[in-house]
């Protein structure tokens, strides 16, 4: 199959994890795959800034990776909800997650993913023919739901799993009395997404992000700017990033196709708990899961060796922080003298 496809990585933090997850997939996909969306978040755990720089160095001769790195205006992190400014506010909205590529890749169809992954399988080749295999409705490929922490999987109510979500359709009151039931990790809000509404697909059921593929045309027809569905990067008061739009397009007549993750990639790999998000506050976690793919990258590739180009990039990248941050502090004491006033 000779169709190209972009992706788009979210960039926040792990340089080192996301040069492997960038090498691994170009392996064993690269034939499919044209261009990379880079998107480096406006704020990065632990003060890792200067990753973005050790990416773009260790890619520079690269001629089989063509990077697009792109710089959110606002970091919104994973709980977006305001719609309408999201809807008029084209910076807003291009800073939430994936949105930018969503926007720009002029291809059919756009693979999101974490920047933490370690593939050894072409899952872009088998969503790519997925697709092709698929019924007209189909809008995104990847793996489905997040049944370990829904009433209705396997470890709690037993009634549903990633390859029957369309099969089991319990009513409002079904879909309480069972969520009340089972002390799901978020059953909380999963009882207000389901008194709000949102029903089936249930609450925790969603493309999952790690890794899907996107049929581009659908989303621009049915999601913000030009539908009225939030983005997918969006937590819209949902459970988790992309439910809510998972389960408005599918409430449009869209489905979903699932491809089991584990058959063709690993999330993140090198760190210790296994869950890629406790990093974010752990420094400790973040650290020692970077040196464990630095080591990797050092084995299976390449040995790492930066330019100075690192250093002065990240010298300026620095002082243009510090300025920005003396505006931000200026302007707050101004509004603070002016109200006192």
């Amino acid at each position: 199959m000779s169709q190209k496809i972009d992706v788009s990585i979210a960039f926040y933090g792990k340089p080192y994890q996301a040069i492997v997850t960038i090498k691994t997939l170009m392996k064993y996909s690269g034939q499919h795959i044209d261009k990379i969306y880079l998107s480096r978040e406006r704020l990065q755990p632990h003060d890792d800034y200067v990753g973005i720089f050790k990416i773009i160095d260790y890619f520079r001769n690269d001629p089989s990776v063509r990077l697009e790195v792109s710089y959110p205006y606002h970091f919104l992190g994973l709980g977006v909800s305001d719609y309408e400014r999201a809807k008029h506010d084209t910076r807003f909205r291009h800073s939430i997650l994936y949105q930018y590529a969503l926007e720009k890749t002029d291809k059919k169809y756009l693979c999101i993913m974490h920047n933490d992954m370690l593939f050894y399988g072409d899952m872009i080749g088998d969503m790519l023919k997925t697709f092709e295999n698929s019924p007209e409705n189909v809008a995104g490929v990847g793996s489905i739901g997040q049944c370990w922490s829904c009433p209705a999987g396997p470890d709690w109510g037993n009634k549903c799993h990633s390859k029957m979500f369309e099969q089991y359709v319990p009513t409002k009151e079904e879909a309480l009395e069972l969520t009340a039931a089972h002390a799901t990790p978020r059953r909380d809000i999963q009882l207000k997404v389901i008194n709000n509404g949102r029903v089936h697909i249930m609450p925790e059921c969603r493309l999952n992000e790690y890794c899907a593929m996107i049929d581009v045309e659908k989303y621009r027809k049915e999601t913000l700017p030009q539908g009225d569905i939030g983005c997918y990067g969006g937590g819209w008061n949902g459970v988790d990033t992309a439910t809510v739009w998972s389960h408005d397009m599918y409430q449009r007549g869209y489905t979903f196709r699932h491809l089991t993750l584990e058959d063709y990639t690993r999330h993140a790999p090198f760190d210790a708990t296994g869950s890629g998000t406790q990093s974010n506050s752990r420094s400790d976690t973040y650290f020692n899961a970077e040196r464990n793919a630095e080591k990797y990258i050092n084995e299976n590739f390449a040995p790492i060796a930066f330019s100075s180009y690192v250093t002065r990039a990240n010298l300026y990248d620095i002082i243009k922080r510090k300025i920005w941050l003396g505006i931000i502090h200026t302007h707050g004491a101004f509004k603070k003298i002016i109200g006192k006033a």
